[in-house]
């Protein structure tokens, strides 16, 4: 029977283990846990005996697990002592030390100690200390700096998360616990993601749904996304590639390699791929590099009936439905309707009869900032863009350049995320 509650990893390294009549059988060098569940179970320790030898200590050997030593169950002549196995994780060498995603806060963050538990009659990982308090409890000072803080009247608080809602990353590999990374908002995601090594993001990312990843990858700066999508195998790449709108597909493929991009455009599905080397035309830094093809667009002689039915079918596959676009025979941009006057208007109009005819609209030259000063000075939420000709080409949305319009407090912020 294991008797202690709760205790840390930390404070049993190096105690005695000695049987049940006190003769020393070594000293524990670190704790084995098995993987599979929320809160892993500690299958043994890891002892270094007095003869010198590596062995495992298994749990069901054990009677005491105290701050001060480790008993068995037998005399140490009957103790079976076990062969360290390949692949086990040894908490001290595998997670301390090491970085671990905290779900709950969308954070990377270092490992300085481990909380174990009892719980029924197993022993168990539940959380990670990663305050100063864990480091200072491993470097034998917590002692004395718990004691100098409290002449001020203050006390350095631990920091723990709960094994539950950590993701821990090790060799690249990811070990899952209950709840994972794809529960988290995309912008979550990919704030964690910017905050780890190469090998790292990829191995997030590659764990992530298509459609999870796609969100994420929005979130990130293009660049960022683009290295992310240069080290994934090119059948995920593909995968997320499809599920992202046009416009931010082209804003990942144009910051890939020539090479790279070709091999993906080559892949991807033919409609899809024509639409994005339309898009690599324009300059990034200009309407036409942020605008979407991805728009509605209805003939003027139909009815509001007609337009809702229309809208109905189509719709799910849109970026944005808040204006619709109306054009002539010709193809050229007769108005805008919203979709507050579709809705409100009778079902037998016309949808010229109720369309914007005196609207905004931008060239596919015109620069970023100015872009954005319009989506400022009108309060719209999408903009179309024409050519010579007004014929519509795409539209730029508010989120495209949002970054143009936040105060520069906010949009540093956002741009730290990559």
């Amino acid at each position: 029977m294991v008797l202690f509650s709760e205790m840390f990893a930390s404070e049993l390294i190096g105690i005695p283990v000695v049987d049940r009549v006190q003769e020393n059988i070594g000293k524990v060098k670190d704790i084995i846990i098995a993987l599979g569940e929320s809160f892993p179970k500690v299958a043994g320790l890891l002892i270094i005996t007095i003869e010198g030898a590596e062995k495992v200590l298994l749990i069901g050997e054990i009677d005491l697990i105290g701050r001060r030593f480790v008993s068995t169950r037998s005399p140490r002549e009957q103790v079976a002592l076990a062969t360290r196995r390949e692949g086990e994780v040894m908490l001290m060498r595998d997670i301390v030390d090491k970085q671990i995603v905290d779900l709950e806060g969308a954070r990377v963050i270092r490992v300085n100690d481990l909380k174990l538990a009892k719980m029924n009659q197993d022993v168990r990982l539940i959380a990670a200390d990663v305050g100063t308090l864990g480091m200072l409890r491993r470097l034998g000072l917590e002692g004395a700096v718990n004691w100098v803080t409290s002449v001020f009247h203050r006390r350095i608080q631990e920091s723990l998360i709960g094994w539950d809602h950590v993701q821990w990353l090790t060799g690249g590999k990811i070990a899952i616990p209950s709840k994972t990374i794809s529960d988290l908002h995309p912008a979550d995601v990919a704030q964690i993601i910017s905050q780890l090594h190469v090998d790292e993001k990829t191995a997030i990312f590659s764990s992530l749904a298509d459609k999870t990843a796609a969100e994420a990858l929005h979130e990130l700066e293009p660049m960022l996304g683009a290295i992310i999508v240069s080290n994934i195998d090119t059948k995920k790449a593909l995968g997320v590639l499809e599920k992202m709108p046009v416009d931010e597909a082209a804003d990942i493929i144009g910051d890939l390699a020539q090479e790279k991009a070709e091999e993906l455009l080559r892949l991807m599905r033919v409609g899809k791929a024509g639409k994005i080397r339309e898009l690599l035309k324009h300059h990034d830094q200009t309407a036409g590099g942020l605008m979407t093809t991805e728009f509605i667009t209805f003939p003027q002689d139909m009815t509001v009936e007609a337009t809702i039915a229309k809208l109905r079918e189509i719709a799910p596959g849109a970026e944005t439905i808040y204006y619709l676009y109306v054009v002539d025979d010709q193809h050229h941009l007769a108005g805008i309707l919203s979709l507050r006057n579709l809705i409100v208007s009778p079902p037998d109009r016309l949808i010229s009869d109720i369309m914007i005819t005196d609207f905004v609209t931008l060239t596919p030259e015109m620069k970023e900032k100015e872009t954005a000063e319009i989506f400022s000075k009108y309060n719209l939420l999408a903009v179309p863009v024409v050519d010579e000709e007004k014929k519509i080409l795409g539209i730029v949305t508010i989120d495209d350049v949002v970054d143009y319009i936040l105060p520069p407090v906010a949009r540093r912020k956002r741009q730290r995320i990559g």
